[in-house]
């Protein structure tokens, strides 16, 4: 059996490259885009990963902060100054009287004069001068009279504030409270306000409270310290510190996100990344929580670090580009390649009524019976 060879049609490969081109295209695109999507999901654990870092770092430095205070709280020094504040007559008028005086001047009034140079205000006064993240320390009585301080404060009842409330807690041994960033007037910074129980000798009651008003840039240095942009925010998405902003007050740009995710977060997804809008262009954004909401429910705070998603999927979108240019430059070559090649090797036409061969004419039987002789009789007996 004859087997033909094979033949390629140009013409026929061409347009198959030429259909091939664009489904290739497609389908790298398709490949690509996965690619993003994993590539997107890997950066928002990263920068989850650097939120939960930077949380640990912010849980870190208010619990060092309050182990402090609570020893600083059981110094003997502090004690017999606020027991001894506390066994002096309590006169409503007179505390009054002075509370009045010591805000109008905002100095300590001459009647309180020797408090300020006690012996527990002067270790108040080394301890600031020792450590400037302490802008101030003061300390009060059982009643909120202040029995020491570092400096002078606003005023000298303290026994309507709220920290002292919360700290004294109506009960035998009050209990530690943490506020949250907030302005402090007295100390002129934004600082945490670290208020503890001082314990009586026995150990069966409390003899006044201690609070330390810390300077949180030290804080604002845990939440810089990380990669890409990060922020101290609420679980309602204002702002408590922030690299960019160090003023509380503002709002978390990626708010609405932030709450959806916080909602699927409690019906069990772990995931707390996601991709934000910003004026700057759309970011992508990694949350941890704060463990400090666990000891002190008014702390729900969460560490944000974002990074735009155009430097993250930079590299990958080049690759995407240099592969399309690839793709058309080899399409375009290509064709040309087969368009040349289909004009170089083109067979010249053929006249299919051109005669190659001439044939000899074969004459016709009537013509030939004309041309020869007939034979007769006689001519027959002749030749046998």
């Amino acid at each position: 059996m004859h087997l033909r060879r094979p033949y390629l049609n140009i013409r026929v490969l061409t347009v198959f490259l030429i259909a091939a081109v664009p489904l290739l295209a497609l389908g790298l695109m398709l490949v690509l885009s996965n690619a993003q999507a994993q590539l997107r999901e890997s950066f928002g654990r990263q920068l989850e990963q650097a939120a939960e870092r930077t949380a640990a770092a912010v849980d870190a430095y208010v619990y060092r902060r309050i182990i402090d205070v609570s020893l600083l709280a059981r110094l003997p020094e502090l004690r017999e100054a606020a027991v001894a504040s506390t066994r002096a007559p309590y006169d409503a008028r007179k505390v009054a009287e002075l509370d009045r005086a010591w805000s109008a001047s905002h100095a300590v009034p001459p009647a309180l004069a020797t408090m300020l140079q006690g012996s527990a205000s002067r270790l108040l006064r080394d301890i600031v001068g020792q450590d400037p993240v302490y802008r101030e320390i003061l300390l009060t009585d059982r009643v909120g009279r202040l029995a020491a301080v570092s400096g002078v404060s606003t005023d000298y009842d303290q026994s309507d504030e709220d920290w002292w409330r919360a700290a004294f807690d109506e009960s035998a041994l009050g209990r530690v409270t943490v506020t949250d960033v907030r302005w402090d007037e007295s100390a002129r910074v934004y600082a945490l306000e670290i208020a503890a129980p001082v314990p009586e000798a026995a150990g069966t009651g409390t003899a006044g409270i201690l609070k330390v008003v810390a300077d949180v840039r030290e804080l604002l240095a845990a939440v810089a310290g990380g990669s890409g942009d990060a922020m101290l925010i609420r679980k309602d998405g204002s702002i408590v510190f922030s690299r960019r902003a160090p003023a509380p007050g503002g709002r978390f740009f990626a708010n609405d996100g932030l709450q959806a995710h916080l909602a699927r977060a409690s019906d069990g997804e772990p995931r707390l990344h996601f991709v934000a809008p910003h004026p700057d262009g759309r970011q992508l954004v990694g949350v941890a929580p704060s463990q400090l909401g666990l000891s002190y429910p008014n702390l729900t705070w969460f560490v944000a670090v974002w990074q735009a998603e155009e430097e993250l999927l930079a590299p990958l979108r080049t690759q995407l580009w240099q592969w399309l240019f690839l793709l058309a430059l080899t399409g375009a070559i290509v064709l040309a390649l087969a368009l040349w090649f289909s004009m170089r090797l083109v067979a010249p036409p053929t006249d299919t009524e051109m005669q190659l061969v001439e044939h000899a004419k074969i004459p016709r039987l009537e013509e030939r019976e004309a041309e020869e002789p007939v034979a007769t009789t006689g001519d027959v007996h002749r030749a046998g």
